[in-house]
């Protein structure tokens, strides 16, 4: 157990009246130390919400109002709008600190930033503390910006030797609601339920939430895993703040199951992730002594070291982990509404808050008590970071895909935003048997400030001191996004700035016969759902063909898209015009075409260059689905493609006119209420020309209710691989921790030649994995689409006995019945937006399923009549 670091010394601003935790309304006096003395001209919480803190839950328009009127009011706040979220709500970022060091801020920020730089010395005595204070990422966290709310009051009318000390050198970055749209859910929902007469029933409705929850933003995303990944607008504003003040503390508000009590980091000691420092583990503990003291003196029980994990650099608490800061995770016992019985009592809402209130004030306390140790680990971590960098046995990683540069763009967009420098290659390059193309391939070196978070992203270890892991083991960017990449040593021709891209080629548009474009660039989906919602007569081809330009002989590969003067309904001017501006949005090389007589492959009357018709999709939600892959499902589709998707929930099912849909998806999900009425409605559908695609849990519903003809692999064959030997008890964790497979990145070998494959790039390539699903290979050939390479594992744990089962097996296969087509992905191609380089599978499957002709002979009925009984 933790040892506490610091002998008990409890600060004056520290000292809480300590008050039974009771469901009444509590006024400021329950929250505040009432041994400090408050500006009467600052306004208190309840004159602008009008209610006391805790009685209701605030809304996200609320605390923006609060926060207005305190930045106007105090000369220790500014406030500033530094982004919105997908629903339009302000994401709000203030800066707290003396008003000398308002006036001159910009120099109080250059002192800070001088320890995270190898080139510059920092006067730790003369630089300032920064704290990133941020709260209620998952929205029905809510105890945390409604905490929020007490900590800007504080901040403001607290006054004493103790707060001036703290602002005099300090600056505080205050985020009061990191996901608003979540909390306005949740907010919602819990006051649209709230009586007179607080309900404690766990099971009354206010404590149960329906099938899209207030922990997630606008589509459906847990917004603590995009701290690395910025997929979403709430977390490219929230990584700006980071990387413009590099703090060197940022805390993170969350909360738990109800019948726990309170937890702050250090989290398990032996699941931290390798390349964070040992010191941040040191730092951690110091502020831990600081909580524990706060949280004795109001007599909340609290623990640490039992849960969770400093491992994924995706999450908010790890994210500075990596970067010479230490980010702290704080888990407060939930009341999930206001009031709910639980094993210690009754949990009130007031109660949460109070709790990361306190947790707020010794954050800030305890790091500004222990500034200098901050500081100096800061510089340290970048000094020897460069160092590292400098003694590697490589001198940087080269990236680059001439198939498609939009992955590439992608990939470099992240970069960018991490603050991670990467310089185009002006001439081509060979490295370990793979082409760097001048142009299309970008240098990252490793000696730049940023190396440990360069570290973080490229790394493909496979194996940890601690096989359990909270969150995902590996999420290799490159591999992510299909982008090829090789370490580098020795000189190099690069660009002189970093980021420095080359401009997308986008000639305009000459009378001509037809137009193409390549299905490469990722996209091309969305430039053709584009011309489609537009009218446009579009047609793909299942062959190569090649035109002569005046650009010279150009190849064009299956799925490319053609768009001819023939069969247009518009004006052929109209055509040429709208294709043109969509070309350019998208960033996509469209070519003029003379003459539908090609030189090489099929010309443009041929069969083999069919017709495409819009698609109308739809999706199964609520009970039984996975929300998170039923949100990343409708973001790409919604997105990147541009597609409006139809969602109908599974209990809607039944009375659903499915005539209107060409597509059915069904993700991850149990699927236990379709019954056999429904199972029968859907195959008929498929059978008069539906195409339905399954993920995870929806493919294994296909295959085991006879629409999809694959056997999955059963859950025994795994279990039977691991022998069940005399073990103790507590060793129980880490039998179950090896069998799992903790978000890897397997290999997977695909057919090209495939319509679901047209416009990728190579016969290998990654997909993510978090579960044992596999399909065996399937009697009827092919059917099978990919399957895992004889050696699977590219990042990421997954134990050497589940990788020699799945070895070999199919995990994508697609097949007709009747006058429609079956899909099926044994793992998720779209897993939390990053991974770009399968999510376009879905595309694919969408366009090009009319193409695919193979019939999949039908499981013999033992065999079907097991898996069904299995099923249900």
């Amino acid at each position: 157990m933790l040892k506490r670091m610091l002998s008990r010394v409890t600060a004056a601003a520290l000292v809480i009246v300590a008050l039974p935790s009771m469901a009444a309304t509590k006024d400021l006096s329950y929250y505040l130390p009432q041994d400090v003395s408050y500006n009467p001209e600052i306004t208190k919480p309840k004159d602008v919400l009008g209610y006391q803190v805790g009685e209701w839950h605030a809304r996200p328009e609320q605390i923006v109002k609060y926060m207005e009127v305190l930045a106007e009011e105090s000369d220790r706040i500014t406030l500033e709008v530094t982004g919105r979220t997908h629903e339009q709500r302000p994401l709000l970022l203030l800066t707290v600190t003396s008003e000398d060091n308002h006036r001159n801020i910009d120099d109080v920020r250059e002192r800070h930033l001088a320890a995270a730089d190898p080139n510059r010395d920092a006067d730790p005595d003369n630089t300032p503390v920064v704290m990133y204070m941020g709260y209620s990422i998952h929205g029905d966290e809510s105890s945390g910006s409604n905490a929020a709310i007490l900590f800007a009051y504080y901040l403001a009318a607290a006054e004493g030797e103790a707060v001036d000390e703290l602002l005099s050198d300090s600056v505080i970055l205050l985020d009061p609601a990191f996901n608003p749209d979540g909390l306005a859910r949740f907010a919602q929902w819990a006051n649209q339920h709230r009586s007179q007469n607080l309900v404690a029933d766990p099971q009354h409705r206010e404590h149960v939430q329906p099938f899209i929850r207030g922990r997630v933003n606008h589509y459906w995303f847990d917004m603590n895993r995009d701290w690395l990944l910025l997929q979403h607008p709430e977390s490219r504003a929230r990584i700006a703040n980071f990387q413009k003040w590099k703090p060197n503390v940022l805390t993170d508000y969350h909360e738990m199951g109800t019948n726990s009590t309170y937890f702050f980091q250090p989290g398990i000691p032996s699941r931290k992730n390798p390349l964070t420092p040992d010191e941040n583990v040191r730092l951690t503990e110091i502020l831990a002594a600081e909580h524990a003291d706060s949280l004795d003196d109001i007599g909340s029980l609290y623990y640490t070291e039992e849960s969770f994990d400093d491992f994924y650099y995706g999450k908010g608490s790890t994210y500075p982990d990596i970067q010479g800061a230490v980010g702290i995770l704080f888990e407060q016992a939930s009341s999930r509404g206001h009031l709910q019985d639980s094993v210690n009592g009754e949990v009130s809402f007031p109660f949460t808050i109070r709790n990361q209130f306190v947790a707020s004030l010794s954050t800030i306390y305890g790091t500004h008590k222990n500034k200098s140790r901050f500081i100096e680990f800061q510089e340290r971590a970048y000094d020897e970071g460069m160092e590292a960098a400098q003694k590697a046995k490589f001198e940087g990683y080269l990236i680059g895909d001439s198939s498609d540069p939009s992955r590439v763009e992608g990939l470099l967009e992240i970069f960018k935003q991490h603050g991670i420098k990467a310089y185009r290659v002006e001439k081509d390059i060979e490295q370990n048997g793979t082409q760097f193309k001048a142009g299309s391939s970008y240098y990252i070196p490793l000696a730049q400030a940023q190396y440990g978070l360069i570290q973080g992203i490229f790394s493909t270890r496979k194996n940890f001191p601690n096989n359990t892991f909270y969150d995902v083991s590996g999420w290799t960017l490159p591999l992510a996004f299909n982008v090829p990449f090789e370490t580098h040593r020795g000189r190099i021709q690069i660009a002189d700035n970093a980021w420095d891209a080359p401009k997308r080629k986008t000639s305009a548009l000459t009378d001509a016969y037809a137009y193409a474009f390549n299905w490469n660039d990722y996209f091309a989906p969305g430039l053709l759902q584009e011309l489609l919602e537009q009218n446009i007569h579009v047609r793909q081809t299942t062959k190569p063909f090649t035109v002569e330009g005046e650009q010279g002989r150009q190849e064009f590969s299956a799925g490319s898209i053609v768009v001819p003067k023939a069969y247009q309904e518009r004006e052929w001017r109209d055509v040429q015009r709208r294709l043109a501006t969509a070309a350019k949005e998208k960033g996509i090389q469209v070519t003029s075409i003379e003459t539908g007589l090609t030189p090489e492959g099929v010309d443009l009357g041929s069969r083999n260059i069919q017709p495409v018709e819009k698609p109308s999709v739809m999706m199964l939600t609520g009970e039984g689905v996975n929300l998170y892959e039923a949100g990343e499902t409708w973001y790409y589709l919604d997105r990147h493609v541009g597609i409006p998707l139809s969602m109908v929930d599974t209990e809607r099912l039944p009375s659903a006119d499915l005539t209107r849909y060409s597509h059915i998806i069904m993700v991850d999900g149990h699927y236990s209420n379709l019954d056999k009425q429904l199972r029968k409605k859907i195959q008929n559908w498929v059978s008069h020309g539906g195409t339905i695609i399954g993920q995870r849990g929806g493919a294994e519903w296909l295959a085991e209710n006879g629409l999809l003809q694959t056997r999955f692999i059963d859950d025994a064959v795994f279990q039977s691989a691991f022998t069940k030997k005399q073990l103790s008890y507590e060793e129980r964790d880490d039998f179950y921790a090896e069998q799992r497979i903790a978000g890897a990145i397997f290999s997977m070998d695909v057919d090209t030649s495939h319509p679901l494959f047209f416009g990728f790039p190579r016969d290998q390539m990654p997909v993510f994995k978090n579960s044992a699903a596999a399909m065996e290979e399937p009697e009827s050939p092919f059917v099978s689409v990919a399957r895992y390479s004889e050696q699977p594992l590219m990042s990421g744990y997954t134990d050497e006995r589940n990788r020699e089962i799945l070895k070999g097996k199919t995990n994508i296969a697609a097949h007709r019945l009747g006058n429609g087509q079956v899909i099926g992905f044994a793992d998720n191609i779209n897993f939390r937006a990053y991974f770009w380089g399968t999510s376009k599978l879905l595309s694919n499957a969408i366009y090009l399923a009319p193409r695919i002709q193979v019939y999949a002979k039908k499981l013999d009925d033992k065999a079907a009549a097991d898996a069904a009984a299995e099923a249900h």
